[in-house]
Formats: structure tokens, sequence, C-alpha cells
């Protein structure tokens, strides 16, 4: 069997379950959006991390050596906001090839340093090597209280479910990249969208509250598309759900595709926002702590029984054909 065929889930659940572990100081190993390990006095450490690939993750001609820095960070960063947690620490391996320029180099620390500031991170160490293509891999640590970690096996049957921002605008962003190239950064109609994509803001703020108020019961960041991640998180969570499509939050550059909109903001990759699920009763604080963090978030269906599955509802509450069965970023 190939690791095509293994698909990535596929090898993650094998991984868990091969190298599952009874050592008292692991809470949580493989299978959510960090490791969570047990310290003394009631905290826990959480670690992460994550690998920017080129020709995978980034085309060199399509983003400049800064704004790689600065979303290597930022993909990390979001692991920690998926678990509600504080981040602390970060090492950086780096391979380029040995023609690389020095302005490059620096170029990419100083977006790596600016996104780290902005939460108080501090780079304590990492490797450098020689590869014939660029890959920055970023292992980031965070803390919390353990009473307050947001996993992704809380979401119970009746629970919300919302997410943060507009989700499918990054996936809108790389398509006008694509298609204009580098230009498109800086003029079109499109620049928001094709900064979302290149400099992706993690929810840190908000996240920390939600962990810090137990308002939500399931929590996680949206990498890989909203239907294949909210698929993941049901899993985690012996559930089903039901995505109401008139309530997701499509931007105007994003209504303007038509039917092609739904799918983008359902499959799109790369959004970094915060999916996540709580009980009703909390929904009306949890729409006043987001405009208390500027930060936009929309109960957009229902955790439902396992028995029902995941599909997505139209206005009239039935099942809607749509891409979801294929759609998201899958790397085998």
């Amino acid at each position: 069997m190939s690791l095509k065929d293994m698909g990535e889930d596929g090898i993650t659940e094998y991984l868990a379950r091969k190298y599952s572990t009874e050592d008292p100081r692991v809470i949580k190993a493989i299978g959510d959006d960090t490791a969570v390990l047990s310290e003394r006095g009631g905290s826990v450490t959480l670690a992460t991390t994550d690998i920017l690939i080129e020709g995978t993750h980034f085309q060199r001609d399509l983003t400049t050596p800064y704004l790689l820095g600065s979303k290597a960070m930022a993909v990390s960063l979001s692991d920690i906001a998926a678990m509600g947690g504080e981040p602390c620490f970060y090492l950086v391996t780096l391979n380029l090839p040995p023609l690389t320029e020095e302005r490059y180099l620096k170029a990419l620390y100083r977006g790596l340093d600016k996104q780290a500031r902005k939460f108080d991170v501090t780079l304590t160490g990492g490797n450098l090597s020689r590869a014939e293509s660029i890959s920055i891999s970023i292992t980031l640590l965070g803390q919390m209280p353990a009473s307050e970690v947001l996993y992704r096996d809380g979401a119970g049957a009746g629970d919300d479910i919302f997410v943060t921002g507009h989700p499918g605008d990054s996936a809108l962003g790389l398509l006008t990249l694509n298609k204009y190239g580098k230009s498109a950064i800086t003029r079109g109609p499109l620049k928001a969208q094709i900064r979302k994509h290149l400099e992706p803001e993690p929810r840190l703020g908000i996240a920390r509250v939600l962990a810090q108020k137990k308002m939500a019961t399931a929590m996680m960041d949206l990498s890989d598309g909203l239907v294949l991640d909210l698929d993941r998180l049901c899993r985690a969570s012996s559930s089903g759900a039901v995505i109401e499509a008139a309530q997701m939050p499509l931007s105007g550059a994003l209504r303007r595709y038509g039917d092609k909109a739904l799918n983008i903001a359902l499959t799109g990759g790369e959004d970094y926002e915060l999916l996540f699920t709580a009980p009703p009763c909390n929904a009306a604080d949890i729409i006043e702590t987001a405009k208390e963090c500027h930060v936009k978030v929309t109960r957009i269906g229902r955790v439902l029984p396992a028995s029902e599955g995941l599909f997505v509802a139209g206005a009239n509450g039935k099942k809607l054909k749509t891409d979801t069965g294929t759609g998201g970023f899958r790397h085998f």
C-alpha cells in the first residue's frame, strides 16, 4: 500500500496507534493541533511543529522571503491558538540552496521576528542545512493551565459550530496569485485575499479568552479546508455535523464567484481561522467576546449524533450536492 492509498489521516491514525504511550507526562500525543505535556503546578507545555516546502506550500517567485518567514511563524502560532494557549519559544530548521543571497536569509528572519514579537515569542535555536530547494520548519512551544486546554474531542450533539473570519479568502488569494502573478499583490481588487494567503493572522487573542472562560467545547484551526477539518473534529468527538450554507460568512470578493463561492469556502485550505463548538447558551457571550477582540465570529451549523454524518444543508434544510467529499488539501 502506498502513502497515497493510506492518505494523510490514515498515516496519522497508524502512527497514533503504533506509537501510543502510557507515559503519564503525555496528556495528548498524536492527533490534535499540538502535543500536550504535563508540567508541575497544574500547567501544561504545548508543542507543535510545521514545515513550509518550496513547490508544495509556496512558490519562490510568488512570495517574498519576508512574507515566507511571517507565514511560517503564523502557521505554528495558529496551532497554539487552536488549543487556547500562549506561545513562548520557537526553534527554526532552515534548508537553503548554497547560492541563496544573504539578503534573502535576513529578510526571512525579519518576517519570522516581526510575527513572533507580536506575541512575545522568543527564538531559542534551530538548525541550518544546504538543500536543492527552500524549506522552513518551526518548532513552537506554548503553555497554559491544564484545565483550560481545548481539544478536538469535546464537541457534543446540540453544540453550535462557529468559525472566525471569512473561510475561502486564502484560497481565493492563491487562485489570484497563480493566475496573475506577483503583481497582483499590490494591484487589483483582491489584495486583501492575497494578503490573507501570504500573511495569515493567527487568532491567539480570542482563542485564549474562549479557553480561559471555558466558552467552547472543542476547537482546531483551519489549515486543510473547513469540511475536511470539521470532519476531523467530528471523528475525534464521535459526532456528526451540519453546515448551514446560508450562514457561511462569505466575503464580498468570494460571493462574486457565484455558485463556486460556497465550495471554495468549504474546501479551500490555509485559512488559519478557528473552528470551534460551544453550547447554544454561550452564543451571546461568544459574539460579545468576538467584538471585544475585533474578530468576526459566525455560527455556521450544529453538532449532530455520529449516525447523521457530516453534510451541508441549504435554506430548506435539504442536503446540498457539493464537492466536499474530495475537497480540502491532502498531502497524500
